[in-house]
């Protein structure tokens, strides 16, 4: 299977906690209790989850978008950017207005993608994240 063959045969799968154990290779630690209490979504392809996020209901209508992470050698080929979208459509889905996130101001990567998918700056969440937000109406 090439490279391609083997990123374009995917799914987006929810997942329980107990299966968190299986997403080391892209969360690292994955005790993290947070974790257990949010929708928790991966994306699996070759038999293998390589990247995720987790979502929940922040406030009323506003869901809000974290412990997004794709697999280091996986990144640059469209998975985080399927990702999001799927997270997107999710949101809609479940009658939410905004989709908000925290990322880290040095983070410019991943700040560039959030802006390609239509995501603005409304705000620090810390000295070091910044919080962003886009509106989920269709």
């Amino acid at each position: 299977m090439s490279a391609t063959e083997y990123i374009s045969s995917y799914e987006i799968i929810q997942i329980t906690p107990d299966e968190l154990p299986l997403c080391v290779s892209f969360w690292g630690e994955t005790s993290d209790k947070r974790l257990t209490e949010r929708k928790t979504f991966v994306y699996k392809t070759g038999g293998e989850y390589v990247g995720g996020f987790a979502i929940f209901e922040r406030y009323e209508k506003c869901g809000h978008f974290s412990h997004f992470f794709v697999r280091d050698d996986l990144r640059g080929q469209g998975i985080g950017s399927r990702l999001l979208e799927f997270a997107v459509l999710y949101l809609r889905d479940m009658g939410m207005e905004i989709m908000r996130l925290h990322v880290e101001k040095t983070n410019t990567k991943a700040i560039k993608l959030y802006e390609r998918h239509g995501f603005v700056h409304s705000g620090d969440a810390t000295p070091d994240k910044m919080i962003m937000v886009k509106e989920l109406k269709a």
